[in-house]
């Protein structure tokens, strides 16, 4: 039996609110929240011996409407039962609850992502749980086909990408899924504003009290920092500290997209420039690293790049790549193909475009793309919704498109202007959080989205953040120096950390002619 604030649970009056599909329940408020001991929803969850529940909180806490949501919530023991609950280098035994990312991408079935989660944390408690809205939630959030055209799940063959050599008809691919996702959603009687990080902290913070902890420490992946920091904004005394794992939060996200894909642009030329630095060779190759993308950019405007593909019918379909899809794979794939960026910038230009076909991944392509871990609904709800009343218009978005193209495989929040609502956040939801509380700050080298920029911004506000950048690393960057800065880090927050192992892994050799 668990921990709770009622007297009883008491019996749940379930209520099918649509006859197709069945994705909401009703229930008494009095019931609401409540957690009851529950089978685990995957076989990560039973073989790392989580004891699992189900999580009953209201759609909307503020104005409950009689929908209620589902959450499963795993709380995974240390690793040693021994000192389970202790440590005796630690001054900071409290248990840490994980906030994932994408939004939308859940993680309660990816065994070798929990327990690489579990070496971060050393020997504590780990609570893990589907926000609002993920796949093993309810209701789920669905809308696979806007994974076809999503430049985040079909990476650089979306036809948002690849379809034409015209940008506003490669964004109608998008947009109109967008449209689509929220009319379906909307339909199956959602309460689409209250899928926000903000609902998602209350949400924690019930179930936090309902397991009784008295305070938590606050783990967060990519989004996932931003719902962190959310929740350290609202309920600042529920946090000992927070680790803010590639961060990718509102205050920056919320940003007009062209402001912030000229500052990640800036990433590439960063790479050329410590190629340069490194190697005389490449310095020969590349004599003008600061204009190369630019110019590499230009050659495939004047010439795009083209392959012949199958399509599920068997039919032949030609792709197109031109400058706006460089930039684009370069932003999802650079951990990948950073060593081989000066021969690409020193061979296009000259018109060779012999490496192209690896570097576009055309033995890749899949002609029937897959949302693998993501509720693509709950992805759109939560990056759309967080805006409020920030979201652009679409005459915003097709001025930043027809300026820069692409932004289409950039960041989502150009495509928000075809979301239906604005999200129902607090005013302040995009202001920069303000607190006292420790917090580690993990980037990866070769991250264009989320670097150290970002825990630079969050140290005007919050004062004890640390940061380490991890060499040669992208987003979601794995490695013992990780793992060993985050457990002395949780052993105790107020201390310094040692940096020291941050080029562990090695950078890989840059590729040359």
């Amino acid at each position: 039996m668990i921990p709770t604030r009622h007297a009883a649970f008491g019996g749940l009056c379930l209520l099918a609110a649509f006859s197709s599909p069945p994705v909401l329940a009703q229930a008494n408020n009095a019931d609401i929240p409540r957690m009851e001991s529950a089978s685990c929803p995957t076989q990560a969850l039973k073989d790392l011996s989580a004891e699992c529940y189900t999580f009953y909180g209201q759609e909307n806490w503020d104005n409950p409407n009689g929908n209620i949501v589902e959450l499963p919530v795993g709380v995974i023991p240390p690793e040693s039962s021994e000192t389970a609950g202790s440590d005796e280098s630690s001054s900071n035994n409290a248990p840490v609850a994980f906030f994932p990312g994408g939004p939308g991408h859940s993680a309660l079935d990816k065994q070798e992502y929990l327990e690489q989660l579990r070496k971060d944390i050393g020997n504590r408690t780990l609570v893990v749980f589907d926000p609002r809205g993920f796949n093993h939630a309810t209701p789920t959030l669905e809308c696979p086909d806007y994974a076809d055209v999503s430049p985040y799940h079909n990476i650089v063959h979306t036809p948002a990408l690849t379809d034409s050599l015209d940008p506003m008809q490669r964004m109608k691919h998008i947009t109109d899924e967008v449209s689509a996702c929220y009319q379906k959603l909307e339909s199956e009687g959602v309460e689409v504003a209250q899928y926000t990080e903000s609902a998602t902290s209350r949400d924690l913070e019930e179930i936090r009290q309902l397991l009784d902890y008295e305070a938590i420490n606050i783990y967060g992946a990519s989004t996932g920092s931003g719902t962190a920091l959310s929740y350290l904004r609202y309920y600042p005394d529920s946090v000992k500290s927070a680790i803010l794992g590639w961060p990718w939060y509102t205050a920056l996200r919320n940003r007009a997209p062209l402001d912030e894909f000229y500052t990640l642009k800036g990433k590439f030329t960063d790479v050329l420039a410590m190629c340069a630095a490194d190697s005389e060779a490449c310095r020969e190759q590349v004599p003008a690293p600061f204009l190369a993308i630019d110019r590499t950019r230009r050659a495939l405007d004047d010439k795009p790049y083209t392959a012949e593909v199958s399509t599920e019918s068997g039919k032949e379909k030609t792709l197109y790549f031109d400058g706006a899809a460089f930039l684009d794979t370069l932003y999802l794939m650079l951990p990948q193909y950073y060593a081989m960026l000066p021969r690409i910038v020193s061979e296009v230009p000259e018109g060779d475009y012999s490496s192209l076909h690896e570097f576009f991944m055309i033995d890749q392509y899949q002609p029937d793309t897959k949302p693998g871990g993501y509720a693509m609904g709950a992805f759109l709800a939560q990056a759309c919704n967080d805006m409020g009343t920030n979201r652009p218009t679409p005459q915003d978005s097709m001025a930043a498109v027809q300026q820069e193209p692409a932004i289409i495989g950039f960041e989502p929040i150009w495509l928000c202007a075809w979301w239906g609502t604005d999200g129902d956040v607090p005013p302040e939801h995009s202001d920069p959080v303000e607190s006292d509380t420790p917090a580690l700050a993990i980037h990866g080298q070769m991250d264009p989205c989320c670097g150290t920029r970002w825990s630079d911004e969050l140290a005007n506000t919050m004062p004890n953040v640390q940061a380490i950048e991890l060499q040669g690393l992208g987003h979601s960057p794995v490695s013992e120096c990780r793992s060993t800065v985050v457990n002395a880090f949780l052993n105790d927050p107020s201390a310094k950390i040692d940096k020291s192992c941050r080029t562990e892994v090695a950078l890989d050799d840059w590729v040359l002619e």
